[in-house]
C-alpha cells in the first residue's frame, strides 16, 4: 500500500510538473508574441509619422510664372481678328470706346473665350501731344463732364473686366482726375490696368480705394520688328520667372499678332502660365 500511494504521490508531482511547464510555456508564447507585435506596430506609427514629417518639409510645388499679354488700340478695323482666332491662350485686349468696330471686336472677343477691357483715352504730356482721340478726358475737366465721358464709353464696349489708360501721361499724374475715375470704376465693379506712360499716382489711388490694380511691366512692339518683339517677350518672361507674375502691353498690328501665334505655344512649352489681367490684380 505504502509503495502504491508513492507511486501516486509522484504521478501527481509528474503532473504538476508538466502542467507547471505547460502554463510556463504558454506564457512565454504569448510573451514572445506580444514583443513580436509592439515592434511591428510601432514601426508602422514611426512610418506615419516620419512620412507627415516629411510632407512638412518637402517645398510646396510652385506655381507656373504667369503672363498677361495685352494687346491696346483694338476697334479702328477687324483685320488681324483671324490671328488672334489662332491664339487658343489667354488674352487682354483693349479696346478704343466710340469707334467703328469697338462693338464688333467686343463680339468677337467673347466668342473667343478672351477678355475684354476699355481702353480709355486720357490726356498725354504736351509736350508728348499727337492726335486725340475724340472726346479724350482732360485734365481740368470737372467731375460731371469726365463722368459723362467715361459712362458713354463704358457702354460703348460692353462685357468689359476692366479699364486701362490709352496715353495719359498727364492725366494720370492728376490726383484729382484719377480720383474720380478710379472711384467710378470702383462703383462698377472694374479693375484698372495702368499702361505705366509715365508718372502716376494710380497705384496709390487704388490701394487707399481698395480697388483691383495692376501695371504694366514690358512694352513688346515699340519697334514692329519680329526679333524686337521676341526679345521682349523674352524679357517678360524673364521678369515672370523672378517676381512670379510680368504683364506685357502690345498693340493690334499684324505683326505682332504673327510673332504671338508662334511664340505663344513655345513659352507655354518652357512652362509659363497666360492668363488674363483680371487674374493679376491686387
Amino acid at each position: 500500500m505504502i509503495k502504491k500511494k508513492r507511486r501516486e504521490d509522484n504521478y501527481l508531482k509528474l503532473i504538476y510538473l508538466l502542467l507547471a511547464v505547460i502554463a510556463i510555456e504558454t506564457v512565454f508564447l504569448v510573451s514572445s508574441r506580444e514583443r513580436n507585435k509592439r515592434p511591428e506596430t510601432i514601426s508602422l506609427r514611426q512610418a506615419a509619422k516620419e512620412e507627415k514629417k516629411a510632407k512638412k518639409v518637402l517645398p510646396k510645388k510652385q506655381p507656373s510664372s504667369q503672363i498677361a499679354i495685352v494687346l491696346d488700340d483694338w476697334g479702328y478695323n477687324l483685320k488681324n481678328l483671324g490671328a488672334l482666332k489662332q491664339i487658343k491662350e489667354p488674352l487682354t485686349l483693349a479696346i478704343l470706346p466710340r469707334r467703328a468696330f469697338s462693338q464688333a471686336v467686343a463680339k468677337a472677343v467673347q466668342e473667343l473665350n478672351q477678355e475684354a477691357i476699355l481702353h480709355l483715352p486720357l490726356e498725354p504730356q504736351k509736350e508728348k501731344d499727337g492726335r486725340l482721340e475724340p472726346e479724350t478726358i482732360l485734365v481740368g475737366m470737372d467731375r460731371q463732364e469726365a463722368l459723362k465721358i467715361l459712362d458713354a464709353d463704358i457702354k460703348s464696349v460692353p462685357g468689359i473686366k476692366g479699364v486701362s489708360n490709352h496715353m495719359g501721361s498727364r492725366a494720370t499724374e492728376s490726383a484729382a482726375l484719377m480720383g474720380i475715375i478710379l472711384a467710378e470704376l470702383k462703383v462698377r465693379g472694374l479693375y484698372f490696368l495702368d499702361s505705366f506712360t509715365g508718372k502716376t499716382v494710380c497705384k496709390d489711388l487704388a490701394e487707399k480705394m481698395g480697388l483691383p490694380y495692376a501695371r504694366r511691366q514690358v512694352f513688346l512692339d515699340n519697334k514692329s520688328d519680329e526679333k524686337y518683339i521676341l526679345s521682349q517677350l523674352e524679357l517678360l518672361a524673364k521678369i515672370a520667372k523672378q517676381r512670379g507674375f510680368c504683364i506685357g502691353i502690345g498693340h493690334d498690328r499684324a505683326k505682332t499678332l504673327a510673332v504671338l501665334v508662334k511664340a505663344i505655344p513655345e513659352f507655354k512649352k518652357r512652362g509659363f502660365q497666360f492668363v488674363f489681367v483680371s487674374e493679376l490684380v491686387k
